[in-house]
């Protein structure tokens, strides 16, 4: 069983407690439908395919942004080799503050 030290136990408990607030927020804005959690937007998907409902475009938008910020993260990751940790989240702090802003325009 892999161990981790108290470093990275912090930050995945920082990490998980951030996205579970973007994700609330988002879920709030968006009228039901998640920012992080793409198994709801999954269901959502089908859901609106069984109704021929809107919420199809949306579900597929969401889950297509989610798989670009995915691969966007991990090719970040691999282009700033061993600084990667600090890289992305620096990334992932500007783009949320970036968000922020122009959100409360």
């Amino acid at each position: 069983m892999k161990t981790f030290d108290r470093q990275d136990r912090l930050l995945a408990i920082g990490l998980s407690a951030l996205a579970g607030y973007v994700d609330a927020v988002g879920f709030l804005a968006t009228g039901g439908f998640f920012v992080s959690f793409m198994s709801g937007n999954s269901t959502r998907l089908g859901v609106g395919i069984g109704e021929w409902s809107v919420n199809v475009v949306i579900a597929a938008m969401l889950i297509g942004s989610f798989l670009i910020g995915v691969i966007a993260g991990s090719l970040v990751g691999r282009a700033a080799g061993h600084r990667h940790r600090a890289v992305v989240l620096v990334l992932l702090a500007a783009l949320l503050a970036g968000a922020a802003v122009l959100d409360h325009r």
